[in-house]
């Protein structure tokens, strides 16, 4: 690419079972682009993202949306734009409910009928789908948090041959792909280095359960918008509030006058000590990563 990038698209990381109520349950691949700098190198950070979309739309490729003002940043450009930076960026795909995934072997959530879904129930009627049954939502959740494991754990395995320092790992997503990285590194306990949620949050159910201040535990950089999902506007401040009790360290950017869906150049409050949201993650990931 012309910023100095490499790409390389549909590296499968693992398989995963789709089609499971309607009689014909298969595997099908799933998946991780990898963006990395074009000069050669190697035991350089990475960082691990996992697209938005309400659990039902959306791709490792594109999870752009305009519905209401600014469209967000991609997470594929996201790791585009990291890589260009000395990063190795890589935009996993994890298993949505409208493909009817078997949930995972490992349970994440605290209260299966407790899950938020305003904004899945509007994506639903926006993709002509039926409501969804509450298990076919968890099924769903669950399913992208196990996917999101499986992911991070062949990164870790695969380090080496990535020319990826296992140690220097970030994770985390927009939306419903935050959410699934935070449910892998704090209720499944998968590795990593940092969390950048981009409006991802965790119950604050399963903060309480999953989130104790422990060594180990990686800083949290928490983006939400100020009129954001409501939510999100609830889940993500408890993550900050719990933080503070436990002694997790999170970084809280509430970005103004943006609601979901906002770009990378969105502009951050005055303060700040940076201009925009790239700014505010580019300079999370080098106090906890380097470069």
């Amino acid at each position: 690419m012309g910023d100095g990038v490499l790409v390389e698209r549909g590296v499968q990381y693992g398989r995963g079972v789709v089609g499971v109520s309607g009689g014909h349950p298969h595997e099908r691949a799933l998946c991780a682009d990898i963006y990395r700098p074009a000069e050669p190198g190697g035991d350089r950070p990475a960082v691990v993202l996992a697209f938005g979309g309400a659990f039902h739309r959306g791709s490792r490729e594109d999870d752009t949306v305009r519905e209401d003002g600014p469209k967000n940043t991609a997470v594929a450009e996201y790791c585009r734009r990291l890589a260009a930076r000395g990063y190795v960026g890589l935009s996993i795909d994890y298993r949505l409910i409208p493909e009817d995934p078997a949930p995972g072997d490992a349970p994440v959530l605290v209260d299966r009928e407790r899950v938020p879904r305003s904004r899945l129930d509007v994506v639903r009627r926006i993709m002509g789908l039926p409501p969804a049954t509450t298990g076919m939502v968890a099924d769903g959740i669950e399913a992208a948090a196990a996917d999101c494991t499986a992911a991070l754990r062949w990164v870790h395995a695969s380090a080496k041959q990535l020319g990826i320092d296992a140690r220097r790992i970030a994770v985390g997503g927009f939306s419903a792909g935050g959410r699934s990285m935070m449910h892998a590194v704090f209720a499944n306990r998968v590795p990593a280095a940092a969390v950048v949620a981009i409006s991802g949050y965790l119950g604050v159910d399963e903060l309480h359960r999953y989130v104790s201040g422990a060594p180990g535990e990686p800083p949290v950089l928490a983006l939400w918008g100020e009129r954001d999902l409501d939510y999100v506007l609830e889940q993500a401040p408890a993550l900050v509030e719990h933080a503070a009790r436990v002694g997790l360290p999170v970084e809280a950017v509430r970005i103004p006058g943006v609601g979901h869906f906002y770009p990378a150049e969105a502009e951050l409050a005055p303060g700040s000590g940076v201009a925009t949201v790239q700014a505010a993650i580019e300079r999370f990931l080098l106090r906890r990563l380097g470069r």
